[in-house]
């Protein structure tokens, strides 16, 4: 079980810290990139759900939609990240906006690693319906 997270209150403030090294990691098979929920309900949140995607080459995340709108953030590495059928390369810095029920998918054929956070406009957001 997890521990809920610590909270830091003060006059007027809010504030609680999730850990990521708290949370599990979990290892969805060779093809698929790692995925950690790293916030949602569950560790506190009332708005969105942030995911940390980690690929090694050849992994990728198949064609898929949410009921929420979803923001890529490319942390580290390179991949391309397909809306709608439309391939674009994505690198460290950049932010991909998916608006809801938007098909799209991500993939990554570098020899580098490659860190994908996406946040979804939900505490409760569902990790993906298969296209």
């Amino acid at each position: 079980m997890i521990d809920p997270p610590k909270h830091t209150h003060s006059p007027g403030a809010w504030m609680s810290v999730v850990r990521r090294d708290d949370r599990p990691v979990v290892v969805r098979g060779p093809r698929l990139p790692t995925l950690q929920r790293l916030v949602d309900r569950a560790s506190g949140s009332e708005a969105v759900t942030v995911l940390i995607n980690t690929f090694t080459s050849g992994q990728s995340v198949p064609e898929h939609t949410h009921e929420v709108e979803e923001v890529l953030l490319v942390t580290a590495g390179e991949c391309t990240v397909t809306v709608d059928g439309q391939p674009e390369p994505a690198r460290t810095g950049d932010a991909v906006i998916i608006r809801p029920r938007t098909s799209h998918a991500i993939s990554h054929d570098d020899d580098a690693p490659c860190t994908v956070v996406a946040v979804l406009a939900s505490p409760d957001a569902q990790i993906g319906t298969a296209k």
